[in-house]
């Protein structure tokens, strides 16, 4: 299988404008999967220690709970997964399953947590954006629990 590239790792977001060194050392562990329709990438409750990447294809994401399951998002060429589990104890919140063929780019969080605390300007800029990612996540959550109306409760979670 082709091997990644740095230049295919500069074109993610979350690293965009990283030097060239760090983008070759997120190469360098990086992987690329494919998976057939309906194939499951990762299942619910697993340990998460991987970020992925969107490059063909889609995903479709599905929290169980109490016998019910529900799709949690969908996603598409350029959007990540798994960004949650650069958290300390990370299991995967909800499963994965391919939306037709797709292809994916795994990179280990741990490379990525390392590049982020390494004290530099480009690091203090990628902690920015994985901030800003969970942010985005955040929002997104706010607004489906607004749009999901229904009677006036209390909501924490940030």
């Amino acid at each position: 299988m082709k091997e990644v590239t740095a230049g295919e790792i500069a074109g993610v977001s979350l690293f965009e404008g990283l030097p060239a060194e760090d983008l070759a050392a997120l190469a360098v562990v990086a992987t690329r999967r494919r998976l057939a329709d309906g194939e499951v990438l990762f299942a619910q409750g697993q340990p998460a220690r991987t970020l992925h990447v969107v490059v063909a294809g889609g995903l479709v994401l599905r929290a169980e709970a109490d016998g019910r399951s529900v799709i949690v998002e969908s996603l598409r060429p350029g959007d990540l997964v798994g960004w949650s589990a650069m958290r300390e104890g990370a299991v995967t919140l909800s499963g994965a399953r391919a939306t037709g063929a797709t292809e994916v780019i795994a990179i280990p969080v741990d490379t990525i947590v390392d590049l982020a605390a390494g004290g530099s300007r480009e690091s203090a800029r990628l902690i920015r954006r994985i901030v800003g990612l969970a942010a985005r996540h955040l929002e997104a959550s706010w607004d489906q629990l607004l749009q999901a109306g229904g009677s006036e409760g209390v909501i924490s979670g940030g």
